[in-house]
């Protein structure tokens, strides 16, 4: 039986049907014995047929249609009727109370322990939104109001992070924040200067893929694809080219590092068309220049450190070599060693694999 008493609500004895209270008050307002369990109403049977068989004794004349009706006095069975009438509908009461009462207080109780188990912004607006008079509609308005106040104060101290997993668990933790597209935005900032630094076609690659699945906003596609296409190997390979292109490749910028003169202009034609930013002209003048410049320079050179694993060449009608190369570039500033990611140096070569042309691509202006 169930544990609650139908009328009221409260706790009752597990055999009773009604609470002690309901019991005395139906008892002494309506005159009747509550039967004390489900096996009560046998109990009320059972004295009407011995109240039959008693006044059968009395009254051998008494009908026997009769006999199962109550002998006693007209107003003990008249209160014994409307009495049993009242326990059934008091009995029909009591589930509809239990429905609407205790079983609306059950649901509101196990939508609350969900939201409190969860505990997110949506979880409890969920539970508010189902109990807008429930018994916990307060407590979830203010569990509301101070996650929103830490998801404020986590994203400020965000701003200005680097770690790109702290930034994915707020988006876990607050998959409907106002920050959202700001966290975004930073993930991609982030994730751009990470395919920076690797400065390869498959790097790049994968960018446009996040970019195109929606895992990234995306604002560096357009850099992404062009770099792309840059290092991505379309053209047949020929080892012996691609060997003597690495050559060229390794040797001139480790020349250059060191600012070698003499190894500087074996890797050169003898007449360059343009060299970085400074135009072209004879091989002989724009290395002197360098050697120039470079001793009035009281910095540490630049070091050039190109990725000749990733070089990526095609070759040209008139057997001329269009090569692009990683580079990354370090120097001291304040005492401090610095490493820049990102380069993508541009060469022509002659049949010799001697340099024609060198210009560089810098990593964009705006990656953080």
């Amino acid at each position: 039986m169930a544990q609650f008493c139908p009328l009221c609500g409260r706790s009752k004895p597990e055999e009773a049907l009604f609470c002690n209270d309901c019991k005395d008050k139906i008892e002494k307002e309506y005159e009747v014995d509550v039967p004390k369990g489900e096996g009560g109403m046998d109990a009320v049977g059972q004295e009407l047929t011995e109240r039959s068989v008693e006044a059968k004794k009395e009254n051998p004349d008494l009908p026997t249609d009769t006999l199962s009706k109550d002998t006693g006095p007209r107003k003990n069975k008249s209160r014994l009727f409307w009495g049993l009438l009242l326990l059934g509908i008091l009995l029909v009461a009591g589930f509809f109370y239990y429905g609407e009462t205790v079983r609306k207080g059950n649901l509101d109780r196990l939508q609350w322990d969900a939201a409190v188990k969860e505990n997110s912004v949506s979880g409890y607006l969920t539970y508010m939104q189902a109990f807008p008079k429930g018994k916990y509609y307060t407590l979830a308005e203010e569990n509301l109001v101070k996650l929103k106040g830490n998801e404020a104060e986590t994203w400020r101290t965000l701003q200005s992070s680097d770690n790109r997993a702290e930034l994915q668990d707020f988006l876990t933790q607050y998959p409907e924040s106002p920050y959202t597209p700001l966290v975004k935005k930073r993930l991609d900032s982030l994730a751009w200067v990470a395919t920076l630094n690797d400065n390869t076609a498959e790097s790049y690659s994968d960018y446009m893929v996040a970019s195109q699945s929606g895992e990234l906003p995306g604002d560096y596609f357009g850099n992404a694809q062009e770099r792309y296409e840059m290092l991505f190997q379309s053209y047949p390979v020929t080892k012996s080219d691609l060997d003597s292109i690495r050559l060229t490749v390794d040797g001139f910028f480790t020349a250059l590092s060191a600012l070698k003169a003499n190894e500087i202009t074996k890797y050169m034609a003898p007449v360059v068309f343009r060299f970085f930013n400074s135009g072209g002209g004879q091989r002989e003048k724009i290395v002197g220049d360098l050697i120039i410049s470079g001793a009035r320079t009281q910095a540490p050179t630049v070091q050039f450190l190109p990725n000749t694993a990733a070089v990526a060449y095609e070759k040209t009608d008139i057997e001329h070599y269009k090569v692009n190369v990683p580079v990354q570039k370090s120097y001291v500033d304040g005492g401090q060693q610095k490493t820049v990611s990102g380069y993508i140096v541009q060469m022509e070569l002659d049949r010799n694999f001697r340099i024609l042309t060198l210009t560089e691509r810098k990593p964009a202006a705006d990656a953080v």
